[in-house]
């Protein structure tokens, strides 16, 4: 009984690990977080400084996916965030250099310097 108990405990630790990769230089591929009320992920991809894709924001108003485009020079990230029918935000961000995560701010469309820090998928 215990052995089935231990390994129940072990499992359990394991699923909460946080899955925090190494540092990055490039901003390829899949971030999000969750702060403040907002939700906020993109995929893009980067070729050079510029930076190009997909993303959604979500809050309590609801979720509206759209498109990011624009700069990646370590370690700073700028993105314009369009979605249709509301006007454009920006996403400025700070990449970490201990982690693959990105401390940034959305402003504009109503917000107004909300942080909500991303991390790579």
């Amino acid at each position: 009984m215990r052995r089935i108990l231990w390994a129940a405990g072990a499992v359990a630790l394991l699923s909460c690990t946080d899955n925090t990769l190494g540092p990055v230089q490039t901003v390829d591929g899949q971030w999000s977080g969750v702060q403040n009320g907002y939700s906020f992920s993109f995929n893009v991809v980067q070729a050079d400084t510029l930076v190009s894709g997909a993303g959604v924001l979500a809050s309590v108003g609801g979720s509206f996916q759209g498109n990011v485009s624009g700069t990646f020079k370590y370690p700073t990230l700028h993105l314009l965030v369009q979605v249709a029918g509301f006007e454009d935000a920006n996403y400025d961000g700070t990449m970490s250099s201990s982690e693959a995560k990105i401390f940034g701010k959305l402003s504009g469309s109503g917000l107004n310097n909300v942080e909500v820090d991303v991390r790579k998928k």
